[in-house]
């Protein structure tokens, strides 16, 4: 025996009833993202981000994942629109939207007002209050950097339109996850790949300056520091340098060298260039074909590097010049590796210590260094 079709008034209660259901149902799922977001739980299943996590999960779209994400961290700050929402007085397109340009301060309005505006309406709004937002970011757009008066830190700090910030860290991840593994295999951070990213953009962009003058770091180097490790290198400003580090900025980089004696008198300033002449440049990277360290093949920005120092009688030839990565260049000068071998058929690398009494030296100059920002600020306080 079939059973009575319901009446239409009953069918029409048990879907109201249904909708409202899996709204607040679904508002306890985006309680459940924000709350996995906030802890970054997505990372112990190796996924990049909880809209990928989503997308991998329960087979999103990503413009669905990111919604899910979106909102999930900006409904937590309006709830009159939540309990709209959990009511079933507001549909998904309509949170989807109205949530694109809702405040704190607009909450009670709009929860009052968007059920009753069509997605349509809400889309227009939401596309023109963006619209605002773009101008806005333009207009105070923004890059700012510190120095730490305690510590050899610089901050960074930046602000641009989202638009622009997808094509900026699409470059800048991709170059990251391109960086080459450290010796043993391992990686390091991502975070850390990226500003090295960064730093070769911007190591790219100065050496292709044909200005000498607007893009030259000028770096005081006492002879000894390079021919005795003895001594203090800095930057204009005073900023100290570990002597491995000055001897890494001189094998292939633009710079502006003072060479003093003892006395600080400068006994020749070099002129500013590449050290590398372009035609020896060609053939470096023709032999070499990118970062000759053992296991990298890095091809791009890549540094050259003398086997045997300038300072120490090794001539800039192809007996005694080899193509290093950025990374590698930074590891065989600071980190206590060395290159061996001839580079016109196979090199080896090998560990060595650095003397502890050079990182001492160091931490002491930057001390003083501080102590002197410290004193200079409280005068300019006076």
């Amino acid at each position: 025996m079939g059973t009575a079709p319901l009446h239409d008034t009953d069918r029409y209660t048990a879907m109201d009833r249904w909708h409202t259901i899996r709204c607040a149902a679904h508002l306890e799922l985006l309680d459940d993202v924000a709350r996995m977001d906030r802890e970054e739980a997505w990372t112990f299943d190796g996924a990049s981000s909880m809209a990928g996590w989503l997308v991998a999960r329960y087979r999103l779209s990503r413009r669905t994942a990111n919604d899910w994400v979106r909102i999930a961290r900006e409904i937590r700050q309006l709830p009159a629109i939540r309990a709209a929402y959990a009511a079933g007085r507001m549909s998904w397109d309509q949170l989807r939207n109205v949530t694109r340009f809702a405040t704190p301060d607009t909450d009670d309005d709009l929860a009052a007002e968007a059920p009753s505006l069509s997605v349509t309406a809400l889309a227009k709004r939401a596309r023109e209050a963006t619209l605002d937002d773009v101008q806005q970011v333009q207009r105070t757009r923004e890059f700012s950097w510190s120095f730490d008066e305690n510590r050899p830190v610089l901050w960074l700090n930046g602000k641009m339109v989202a638009s622009d910030g997808v094509e900026f860290v699409k470059t800048i991840t991709r170059l990251a996850s391109q960086a080459p593994a450290q010796p043993g295999g391992t990686y390091e951070s991502f975070e850390a790949r990226c500003l090295d990213a960064l730093l070769m953009l911007a190591s790219q962009h100065r050496g292709a300056d044909r200005d000498p003058d607007r893009a030259t770091a000028v770096v005081h180097i006492p002879l000894s520091v390079l021919t005795d490790d003895e001594g203090e290198a800095s930057y204009e400003d005073g900023t100290p340098l570990l002597a491995e580090t000055a001897r890494r900025l001189v094998c292939d980089a633009r710079l502006q060298v003072s060479v003093e004696d003892g006395e600080h008198s400068i006994l020749g300033v070099g002129r500013t260039t590449r050290t590398i002449p372009p035609w020896l440049a060609r053939l470096l990277r023709k032999r070499d074909q990118g970062c000759r360290y053992p296991g990298c093949g890095h091809t791009r920005w890549v540094h050259f590097h003398h086997l045997i120092h300038w300072a120490h009688g090794g001539p800039t030839d192809l007996d005694n010049l080899i193509s290093l990565c950025p990374f590698h260049h930074r590891l065989v000068h600071e980190d206590g590796w060395r290159i061996a071998g001839d580079p016109n058929t196979e090199v080896t690398v090998s560990v060595r210590r650095l003397h502890s009494r050079r990182a001492d030296r160091l931490h002491d100059r930057l001390d003083s260094f501080a102590k002197r920002l410290d004193r200079a600020g409280r005068r300019q306080r006076v």
